[in-house]
């Protein structure tokens, strides 16, 4: 039955475009805005939701991400990304796609809460004997800025619609706090950090807590360029799943401009 719900909260969003819905103070939608995000990095494995990981390591990522935001309505967003990690060992690549829908529900103040759903298809060949996977995603974000540290609280959902390993469903979540440390001219460092929780019903046969996560990241951006040094310390829950330490080093390019410039001169 739960896995019903998560996948009629992934298909609300779908329902939201098809209907065009308006918000509550009947504003219209802003400029659409176009964004392109490309990142390329190192992790010392390959590490999914569930707890366990996959190769030996190390791993050379990359990721797409392309969306438009301000679409149909003020706040909402429409992305598609690609993401691939490579065991340089044994040069095996793992690939995952898909697409989201994501509309703001709520903005009041310092405080905004955003739901969305979409697609994903999942492509992992290490992962046990070996993943072929097509999922519905749901998505439930809050924010909100306390003494001017913003806050952001989210709750991913996967439900596996076909797998070559067992039907499940998985809720990730995810609480981080993002601090500005430093900043000079066009210089800014940062520091992102907070905890991660993953409970699965079934999810390629894994039930219950799995596992909690604390994580942080310090990123030093220049205008459009951010490069990141990430470290995640894992406890696990269940007898079988390690205690183990996650750490990443990301360079992300990021480029963004309005979809219909010339409706604005």
């Amino acid at each position: 039955m739960f896995r019903r719900l998560i996948l009629w909260g992934a298909l609300v969003p779908a329902a939201a475009i098809a209907g065009g819905l308006i918000d509550a103070a009947g504003e219209s939608p802003r400029t659409p805005v176009w964004s392109v995000s490309l990142q390329g990095g190192y992790a010392n494995t390959f590490q999914l939701m569930l707890g366990g990981t996959f190769g030996e390591g190390p791993d050379f990522q990359n990721k797409l991400t392309a969306g438009i935001s301000n679409l149909l309505r003020k706040g909402d967003s429409l992305s598609f990304y690609g993401w691939s990690t490579t065991d340089v060992p044994q040069a095996t690549p793992n690939w995952q796609a898909g697409f989201s829908y994501k509309e703001r529900i709520l903005h009041k103040g310092r405080h905004a809460l955003s739901i969305g759903g979409g697609v994903q298809r999942w492509l992992f060949p290490e992962v046990k004997t070996g993943s072929n996977d097509w999922l519905a995603t749901g998505t439930l974000n809050y924010t909100a800025s306390v003494k001017h540290v913003p806050i952001s609280v989210t709750s991913d959902s996967f439900s596996l619609l076909t797998s070559t390993l067992p039907l499940g469903s998985l809720l990730y979540t995810q609480i981080q706090t993002q601090q500005s440390l430093w900043k000079h001219g066009h210089y800014q460092l940062s520091l992102r950090h907070g905890p991660m929780h993953t409970y699965s019903w079934g999810f390629w046969g894994a039930n219950g807590n799995r596992i909690v996560r604390y994580g942080a990241a310090l990123a030093l951006a220049r205008d459009n360029t951010t490069v990141e040094f990430g470290c995640r310390q894992q406890f696990g829950l269940q007898d079988k799943i390690a205690y183990n330490r996650f750490w990443t080093v990301l360079i992300t390019r990021q480029m963004s401009g309005k979809l219909h410039p010339a409706r604005d001169r």
